[in-house]
């Protein structure tokens, strides 16, 4: 299948100044007044015709510069990209706009900016009125329009001028939600026509809904490419855990570390291992495979009616499951000396991501508690695409 784009060992640095001076004495001395920033680092990727391709990736990933050099806003410091077809791109819907002319006018001038003939904008005005749907504003100046206003018939041009390859950068952040639908729908029909359509919305809903394929992009480099379902799997999984990790950092900030002494003089634990089924210790599991887990502990004061509990959370530390910490069930060894503590959670349905393991073995009241194992990760692999969540709900339906 012939390309769209083909981009190959893409790089763009910016220099970060710390003062607006050094950019001039930098023309002049030999000493470098800035630091690196690597807003793209060696991506490669081919995008096919005809596909609807969503690009993921949190704020400064790098992929608004990815479409800016795309569509020649900026250029790249090394790379190379090659486009076949022409290329329409809503990334900042309301640029170009005179706010002193009209509607109509500013239609003619953003297409002249396009490169678009106005005997060939003259086929696709009235497509381009009726989109916008703005009424007799459309004969006032822009600068009477409200930002929605704008946006729509920012968003009319784009779509109405024929392109080969569409660019949509959070354009449908903005507007109602009718004019929402009917952008989508609009897209919809790019598709149909076997156009390509490059997709940034911070909506995953949007992006798994619309998009049939995904690029992920970490810190300028391309971490992941392929069908929307497992690669927007790593994505939320990675989103979980960069949210844990702002929670962790926030109640270390607001709460001082607390421990507790002497814990080790009454109950010792060590070598806490997961285990597979093969009997080999790992930290991966194959999608619905039993997740063994043991560890050793010693008792070295007399306790009574210890029990054992556990906690499977999500990468975003979100609690999925705690067993009953007063369960009958779940009493153990409560004699001196040294024993071990064997389980298998049967029966796992977690999708493919991480996960965090803890466990304790405490008293019956509560009042003494050891951690064996403290959000220890694990991951679950498959090779197929069941779902997107955390759990696989086996589900049948019938259809008359």
């Amino acid at each position: 299948m012939e390309n769209s784009i083909e981009i190959k060992n893409l790089t763009k640095i910016y220099k970060i100044y710390k003062r607006s001076w050094h950019r001039v004495a930098d023309i002049f001395l030999k000493k470098k007044n800035y630091s690196q920033f690597h807003a793209l680092d060696d991506l490669t990727i081919s995008i096919p015709k005809g596909e609807a391709l969503g690009i993921l990736g949190k704020n400064g990933a790098g992929k608004s510069t990815l479409l800016k050099m795309i569509t020649g806003v900026t250029s790249p410091t090394s790379g190379s990209i090659r486009i076949n077809g022409k290329i329409s791109a809503l990334l900042e819907l309301t640029s170009g706009f005179d706010p002193e002319l009209t509607g109509m006018e500013n239609i003619y001038l953003k297409a002249l900016a396009m490169g678009i003939q106005k005997k060939e904008m003259d086929k696709q005005i009235q497509n381009i009125i009726d989109f916008a749907d703005i009424g007799d504003y459309i004969n006032q100046p822009v600068r009477t329009y409200s930002s929605g206003m704008k946006s729509r018939l920012g968003f009319a041009i784009s779509v109405n001028v024929d392109p080969d390859i569409l660019i949509v950068d959070e354009a449908l952040a903005v507007g109602d939600d009718v004019f929402k639908l009917k952008c989508i729908e609009r897209m919809e029909e790019f598709k149909e026509q076997g156009k390509t359509i490059l997709f940034v919305s911070h909506s995953l809903f949007t992006v798994k809904s619309f998009c049939n394929k995904c690029a992920w992009i970490k810190d300028g480099k391309l971490m992941d490419y392929g069908d929307t379902g497992p690669v927007m799997l790593k994505y939320e999984t990675f989103l979980k855990e960069e949210r844990a990790k702002e929670k962790a950092q926030k109640l270390m900030k607001s709460e001082k570390k607390q421990s507790i002494l002497g814990k080790e003089d009454i109950l010792e634990y060590k070598n806490f291992r997961m285990i597979d089924s093969n009997g080999s210790v790992t930290d991966r599991f194959s999608y619905m495979e039993d997740v063994r887990f043991s560890v050793d502990y010693t008792i070295k004061k007399p306790m009574q009616n210890l029990r054992w509990c556990f906690t499977v959370r999500d990468a975003e530390t979100n609690e999925i499951f705690g067993s009953d910490k007063r369960s009958e069930n779940h009493k153990i060894e409560d004699s001196l000396g040294t024993h071990t503590l064997k389980v298998r959670i049967k029966d796992l349905k977690l999708l493919p991501g991480k996960y965090l393991l803890s466990g304790e073995i405490r008293d019956n009241k509560g009042a003494l508690h050891f951690g064996y194992s403290n959000k220890t990760p694990f991951y679950v692999d498959s090779d197929e695409f069941h779902g997107t969540g955390i759990l696989y709900m086996d589900h049948e339906y019938e259809n008359n």
